[in-house]
């Protein structure tokens, strides 16, 4: 507490204009659901402002409630006790009735002689208190009954005083006032005018026309009266020709809206300028909004502002408000942030809930002020405690977002629902967007459905093409495409983008209406006008189907470029494959690689499976299976099958990690059962070879039909392969060579390489050296190490040409000299690579033995050993035995097992077990133990 005299007189003065400014505020309250909560936020401001405590202020309040002052603050003593404001809660025991102690000390004072106008004040504050302490039901009872008609004065820019009315409750007076302010302080005044015998007259008459704008007042709202229009007229004139200026201001708004009286805007301005030359700041308010709508008066916005200025003065909160709007907007002043929030911030102290909001408004973007989201929410917070619709639904965004507090989805639906009650359209929209989100609040499609109906019906854009949405997808209706196009189009022909992209894409697919594309492109260049990175990226697709010149990929690639220049995840991957594969731009894989990069980083699976096999192909990056395995397996848990069937490649030949045929297995069967064809290729040769799992050529055969009836070239080759041998099915060796001729003719090296071994050795078809020769040729041509020895074998034969021993030794050094696509190949098949170049020199070595001697049996065998174990070629039983009968044919023991071996499990040629004996019988009586166990089983079966 102050220790000498000025700080004394200091602190009374602030405890003085306190009971003032508090007084001023209670009167002017509207929302008495959350009266208490309007004044502490209030006090808490102003206590903020003067740079003073709640605990230091009540003190000083407590210490002036001696026999003199004792009636100028016991009213806010108590409401200070009643709200827990500035006091020690071990200190008061019974809080609530020593509240109400002091509330009825200050009004049972009234019998006493009034002496100050703080003490006047004193009596109206406990008044109000009081009467909110017991009877706070009943008042907003009363209150509703004119809540309509108070609101449509605050839509009218126009304000009424309704400042003398009172209700009577067991007799206390509780007053009801909105500007008894201004009443008492007149009075006040007219004290240093008159003298102690000419204040009763002059208060008798003054209360007399108070009455009469009362009973008008009463009147007009049907408040203790029967609601009379006429009779209300009556008295405010009657109560205005006394001059009171109440009254006269309220006849005023009779005269402009033709209440009680026809209606006549001449008159009202008369009226509301007489009273505003009195001072009245309602009618100074009125009188402004007049010249600024030319009511009564020829427009003249200087005027209009003088009058704002002056209500603005006398501290009337929405004269204030509007000239923060004025300075906010620079409407006929000079703009200036600074003085709007000057009169924002007064207008707000004194209650305003448009001004309160208009600082939440600059708060938030910092306009005129330094940015401060935490004060953006409390003064939308603020607002919307008094019910202001445009508050409640940005308060609601606040918690929405978090902006200025924390993330709170069930305020943010709560007050979304309140808003949107009240056909507040974007909260309509909002509410329906957490309907769809689940975040905190359950789910409901239909909901969310009648929220987007509600907002697009009153015309909210974003609405409008959220319910399109719903009906293309369903989403709490039914599927509806016609529906869908209609309000996609209403939404597209006001300008919103993406409505305009998902038109184009109806029109394109002919969905909700008849396809057209011409106008799909009409409307995807529409949207990509606007900027719709998405509509970009359509064009993109479109243009790329266009089969035309070069101008069509220029277009493709354009398009593409521009929507991935906006960060268009899908176009960034787009671009990258024209880039790597020249489309509409030179080629560069640099670029392509950059690309594929930055969209696989964000999860794009095709683009992480492509950089995958740029890292495995050693292009551009160098060659990294580690990097290619990792992208593989990022792109293959985001669903990509071309992925699950590189992880099975690079699992099946241990590339970038360890070696794991179970997993590879594994990783094919993901992929093929989504039907992606090399998988399905794979699984199929998993179960014929048993790689990862057991041999089962029935379910090998089955799955290489339906990838060879899809053309998959190598499954073609791999099915004859199995009519061949006959195992897993039955064996056709027509439909084998038909296979091997469609694999060769869609390119498939093998086969053409097989095709020529059928011609050669007649199987499946009628023998022709010359074919064979030819494809055996174009394998070669293609870099298959088996079809470069067969070609050297026919160079050195003279099969299907002419022989050239010469140029067939030639092939046959050639290929065990060179370094590429031959040891490429057969790396898949070896782990050492010195193991791998001996075999190779081996076939090289037998091969020219045969070269040398045509009857070498020894070399014949060796070679259908070579093909049979796939020693230095790829492995080929038909192959091995071509040259296995041939060295049984010389009298090879070994080879006459071999060829009893086939005849027997009737592998590739027909069961004969009778052959089978005879060639077993040979072998054996030639020494070979492995003919003679086999002759031994045939004699137990009676083979002979």
């Amino acid at each position: 507490m102050s220790t000498n005299n000025n700080d004394i007189l200091k602190d009374e003065d602030f405890l003085k204009e306190f009971l003032k400014d508090f007084y001023r505020q209670i009167v002017k309250i509207d929302n008495y659901e959350k009266f208490e909560n309007i004044l502490t936020d209030w006090i808490q401001d102003y206590f903020n402002h003067h740079k003073k405590n709640s605990v230091t202020i009540l003190k000083l309040m407590e210490n002036h409630m001696d026999e003199e002052n004792e009636n100028w603050f016991s009213s806010l003593i108590g409401f200070f006790y009643e709200y827990g404001i500035g006091y020690d809660n071990n200190k008061i025991i019974d809080v609530k009735n020593k509240s109400s102690e002091l509330y009825l000390l200050s009004i049972n004072y009234h019998h006493k002689k009034l002496i100050s106008l703080y003490q006047l004040l004193n009596i109206i504050i406990a008044k109000y208190l009081l009467s909110f302490y017991y009877y706070k039901d009943i008042i907003l009872d009363k209150r509703n009954l004119i809540t309509k008609t108070l609101k449509c004065l605050e839509s009218t820019h126009h304000t009424m005083s309704h400042g003398n009315q009172f209700e009577n409750f067991n007799g206390l007076e509780i007053n009801m006032s909105k500007d008894e302010l201004n009443i008492i302080e007149k009075y006040f005044d007219s004290l240093d005018k008159f003298s102690n015998e000419n204040q009763s007259d002059y208060i008798k008459k003054k209360k007399g026309l108070a009455e009469l704008n009362n009973l008008g007042y009463c009147y007009q709202h049907g408040v203790g009266k029967k609601k009379d229009e006429s009779k209300a007229f009556e008295f405010y004139l009657k109560s205005a020709e006394g001059g009171n200026s109440d009254a006269q201001n309220n006849l005023g708004y009779c005269y402009q809206n033709g209440i009680g009286i026809t209606k006549n805007e001449k008159k009202a301005f008369e009226s509301y300028l007489k009273a505003a030359n009195k001072g009245d700041i309602y009618a100074q308010y009125n009188l402004g909004y007049c010249y600024q709508n030319g009511i009564g008066i020829n427009k003249d916005k200087e005027k209009a502002l003088e009058w704002y200025i002056k209500s603005a003065k006398g501290e009337y909160s929405s004269a204030q408000s509007i000239l923060g709007n004025y300075y906010k907007n620079g409407e006929d002043v000079e703009k200036d942030l600074k003085k709007a929030i000057y009169w924002y911030n007064k207008a707000a102290e004194n209650g305003n809930k448009f001004a309160q909001f208009n600082l939440g408004d600059c708060y938030k973007s910092g306009r005129g002020v330094i940015k401060d989201e935490a004060k953006a929410f409390e003064y939308y917070k603020r607002s919307a405690n008094q019910e202001y619709l445009e508050a409640q639904f940005e308060l609601a965004c606040c918690y929405d977002i978090g902006i200025g507090t924390e993330v709170n989805k069930i305020k943010a639906f709560e007050l979304y629902q309140i808003a949107a009650e009240k056909e507040h359209i974007i909260a309509q929209y909002n509410l329906g967007l957490l309907y769809l989100s689940g975040s905190d609040v359950e789910i409901n499609e239909k909901k969310a459905f009648e929220c987007f109906k509600n907002s697009a019906e009153q015309g909210y854009l974003n609405a409008q093409f959220e319910l399109g949405y719903c009906y293309k997808k369903g989403i709490g209706t039914e599927v509806n495409k016609i529906k869908a196009f209609e309000f996609y189009k209403i939404a597209a022909e006001r300008e919103h983008f993406t409505a305009q992209n998902d038109l184009a894409i109806l029109y394109e697919r002919g969905e909700g209406t008849e396809k057209d594309l011409k106008e799909a492109v009409y409307w995807y260049k529409k949207a990509a006008e606007n900027g719709c990175k998405y509509a970009l990226y359509n064009l993109g697709n479109y243009y790329s189907n266009v089969k035309d010149t070069g101008n069509s990929e220029r277009k493709t690639f354009e398009y593409y470029k521009q929507s991935a220049e906006q960060g268009y995840l899908n176009a960034q991957f787009e671009l990258g494959y024209c880039y790597y594969n020249g489309i509409g731009t030179e080629v560069n894989k640099i670029k392509a690689f950059e690309l594929y990069k930055l969209a696989a980083e964000k999860g794009h699976a095709t683009a992480q499976n492509n950089l995958g096999i740029l890292y495995e192909i050693n292009e551009v990056t160098g060659k990294d299976p580690k990097k290619a395995v990792y992208w593989y397996e990022k792109a293959a848990k985001n669903g990509s099958i071309s992925s699950q069937y590189h992880l099975g490649r690079c699992y099946q030949y241990g590339n970038g990690i360890e070696k794991n045929e179970f997993k590879a297995f594994e990783y094919y069967k993901k992929s093929a059962e989504q039907e992606y064809l090399d998988a399905q290729f794979e699984l199929a040769y998993c179960y014929e070879k048993g790689a990862g799992t057991e041999v089962d050529e029935a379910k090998a055969c089955e799955i290489y039909n339906i990838v060879a009836e899809k053309g998959h070239k190598i499954a073609q080759n791999n099915l004859g392969f199995i009519y061949l041998k006959g195992e897993g099915s039955k064996k056709n060796l027509e439909e084998a060579f038909y296979l091997f001729q469609k694999s060769a003719e869609n390119g498939d090296k093998f086969a053409s390489d097989n095709l020529g071994i059928c011609y050669e050795l007649g199987i499946g078809t009628d023998k022709n050296e010359n074919k064979a020769f030819e494809y055996y040729e174009k394998s070669a041509e293609k870099g298959y190490i088996n079809a470069k020895f067969h070609l050297g074998y026919c160079y050195t034969k003279g099969i299907g040409t002419n022989i050239d021993k010469k140029k067939g030794f030639d092939i046959y050094t050639k290929i065990t000299a060179e370094k590429g696509d031959t040891l490429d190949f057969l790396k898949y098949f070896y782990e050492n690579e010195e193991e791998m170049e001996n075999d190779l020199n081996g076939v090289n070595y037998w091969y020219q033995k045969l070269s040398e001697n045509d009857d070498n049996k020894a070399a014949l065998y060796k070679l259908g050993e070579i093909y049979e174990l796939g020693k230095g070629v790829n492995k080929n039983e038909v192959r091995a035995f071509g040259f296995y009968r041939q060295a049984a044919e010389k009298g090879c023991i070994n080879g006459k097992y071999k060829v009893g071996n086939y005849f027997f499990r009737g592998f590739i040629v027909d069961i004969d077990k009778e052959k089978a004996f005879k060639l077993y019988k040979e072998a054996a009586e030639g020494g070979n133990s492995n003919a003679q166990k086999c002759l031994a089983s045939l004699y137990d079966e009676n083979v002979n």
